[in-house]
Parts: structure tokens; C-alpha cells; sequence
């Protein structure tokens, strides 16, 4: 089996075109329709370092872990 690949717009009252279809004359198809997402999530790098180094800056400086274990311990169960 064959696959194409178009990326096309849904028109407003539903039509769907197809660009070079008329080679598939006279075959049978299968359509599948995925829509693509409508929101893109878009960092900035120096953001995405931001998040990096606020969420392991801890981690980075060397700490102990044990120690650091332990104060986590005493914090949640005192």
C-alpha cells in the first residue's frame, strides 16, 4: 500500500482540497483525517535555562545528598 501526505486546510463549509488528486482517478482510497494541534508551547532558551537551574540548582552545587535526604526527612515528618 502507498501513502501520501497533504497538509491542507479544512474550508469553511467543509470541503477538503487535495492537490494532485487527479492521478488517484478512478482507484479507491482510504482518508485519514488528524488534526494538528491548535496551541504551540514556545520557549525562549534562556526561559528553558531558567527552568533548568531553578528546578537542579541544588542538585549542581554538590551537595550532599545524604544530608539533603535527611533535611527533607525532618522537614516533612519533623
Amino acid at each position: 500500500m502507498e501513502a501520501y501526505k497533504f497538509e491542507v486546510k479544512v474550508q469553511e463549509n467543509g470541503i477538503i482540497e487535495i492537490p494532485e488528486i487527479s492521478r488517484f482517478a478512478n482507484q479507491e482510497v482510504e482518508i485519514f483525517i488528524m488534526l494538528k494541534p491548535k496551541t504551540k508551547i514556545e520557549t525562549t532558551r534562556e526561559k528553558a535555562v531558567e527552568k533548568f537551574l531553578d528546578k537542579w540548582q541544588g542538585f549542581l552545587k554538590g551537595g550532599d545528598p545524604d544530608e539533603l535526604k535527611g533535611q527533607y526527612l525532618q522537614e516533612k515528618y519533623g
